[in-house]
């Protein structure tokens, strides 16, 4: 399919077979990302226990700002280009695409380097014990030094996607993906590294993964072109980019700091044994939650390009449709998730039988909200899709201020570890009530002939 006909068939084509067709790669994507998380805990579980398991799960709030730095830039960036595309102002979504590519490579250099010289008051502020905090340092360290082509490559990878080629992004992530097994393998069952060997394997992955995406610019694959007119900085799409990329950065940001505090607080009640029950919990969390983020990914191109193309049918059906499929997909995974529980635990912890019981404790109580969270999810994507960034970060700030924080400073003070497992029903059922009501109002927007009402109600407070 010519660039041409992939961005005509965003206003003209099926919205299920859309979807379908942006959403599955993402997933795919997603999950092929999250297998660095996955392989190294279970290369790990295997030959390194408990310990080990312990000293990468509380690494996990380092993942998450990774997240967050590149979805600042990724996100914003891409919901920019999808809206000029659709509008037809090539010469705009290249200048985006410049942009991005210079401020992200700056990022990369600040972070990489804060966090080398930092590397000490970081350890201790993911939690780690002092029988967990030498190890949790290694892995830290040579995570470090992959992460300026992880950061690269994965918010590189949003554009491409913006850019109406979904599977060569999901390509991206699968490339590191097969790399992070087998060097796993290679540094961790065969040569007996360790967690050295674990965040070797997964830094150079990263690198490998960064490579593919800059082949795509580098063989022209897509429309457009970095040049060294868009790398000149442009003060107004620099600022929009960076508001509409501000509400997933904060909401990951704000993530970064929550499980900052949650390793503390189950690390208090549980000790080292209750810290691996999380590395394992989130794990195995992440993975079961990707496929919505993958529908939320795939629907921001085609949201993106009709509502500037001024379509407000087919972003509506589009959102419809997001929201019937991830609460269709939520409601079969709880029922798997909790009757497959065990078996799912004994994965990585085969011989452990204590830490085999409280993680499967732990996730029987923190699923229990699943089934409600798709509406938060889809209606954060959505609002993010057609650049009302303030009215995602409400949302996000409520699942994660409002909601998470009071029950992280309260629930474990009366039930204990089961109160921090408990929390997180509380995001997923308040989070899926508040993105049913703020969708609600979307709707009436359309409704009343103005679509940007929601966002001039509530954007009021936090931008433009």
């Amino acid at each position: 399919m010519t660039q041409t006909s992939t961005l005509t068939s965003m206003s003209q084509g099926s919205i299920a077979r859309l979807l379908f067709r942006f959403s599955v790669p993402a997933t795919l994507g997603l999950v092929a990302n999250a297998f660095y998380n996955i392989v190294d805990r279970l290369f790990i579980g295997r030959f390194a226990g408990a310990d080990g398991l312990g000293a990468v799960g509380l690494t996990f709030p380092l993942t998450v700002f990774v997240i967050a730095v590149g979805s600042l830039v990724g996100v914003g960036a891409a919901s920019q280009m999808s809206r000029l595309l659709g509008e037809g102002r090539r010469r705009d979504a290249e200048t985006v695409l410049g942009n991005a590519a210079a401020i992200m490579t700056l990022f990369a250099a600040l972070f990489t380097t804060a966090g080398l010289f930092g590397l000490d008051g970081l350890v201790k502020a993911f939690g780690a014990s002092p029988h967990l905090a030498p190890q949790t340092r290694i892995y830290t360290e040579i995570l470090f030094w992959g992460m300026p082509f992880n950061l690269l490559g994965f918010s590189l990878n949003y554009l491409i996607r913006a850019e109406g080629h979904p599977r060569y992004a999901m390509w991206t992530l699968c490339v590191g993906a097969g790399m992070n097994v087998f060097l796993d393998w290679l540094f961790i069952a065969r040569m007996r590294m360790g967690i050295a060997g674990a965040a070797l394997g997964t830094s150079l992955a990263q690198i490998a993964s960064f490579v593919w995406v800059a082949l795509f610019y580098l063989k022209g694959a897509g429309s457009l072109r970095i040049s060294a007119a868009s790398l000149k900085p442009n003060g107004d799409i620099v600022r929009e980019m960076l508001l509409v990329g501000a509400s997933p950065f904060l909401m990951e940001l704000f993530y970064t700091v929550s499980m900052m505090l949650f390793n503390n607080v189950v690390n208090d009640l549980g000790g080292d044994l209750a810290i691996s029950a999380v590395g394992i919990f989130f794990c195995l969390d992440n993975l079961i939650y990707l496929p919505v983020f993958g529908v939320g990914e795939g629907l921001q191109p085609i949201v993106g390009y009709n509502y500037g193309a001024q379509r407000s049918d087919r972003v509506k059906r589009t959102i419809l449709c997001a929201l019937a499929v991830s609460s269709v997909y939520f409601a079969i995974s709880f029922i798997g998730a909790e009757s497959l529980t065990r078996a799912m635990v004994t994965l990585f912890a085969a011989d452990d039988e204590a830490l085999i019981r409280l993680t499967v404790r732990a996730m029987r109580i923190g699923y229990l909200g699943m089934p409600f969270a798709a509406a938060g999810i889809v209606a954060s994507n959505a609002f993010l899709a057609v650049g009302r960034s303030g009215v995602s970060l409400f949302l996000n700030f409520c699942r994660q201020g409002f909601l998470f924080l009071p029950a992280l400073l309260v629930l474990p003070q009366l039930i204990g570890l089961d109160g921090a497992w408990s929390c997180f029903i509380v995001v997923d059922v308040g989070g899926g009530l508040i993105g049913a009501i703020l969708l609600w109002y979307f709707w009436e927007s359309f409704n009343g002939g103005d679509r940007d009402l929601l966002g001039t109600q509530l954007e009021i407070a936090f931008n433009k």
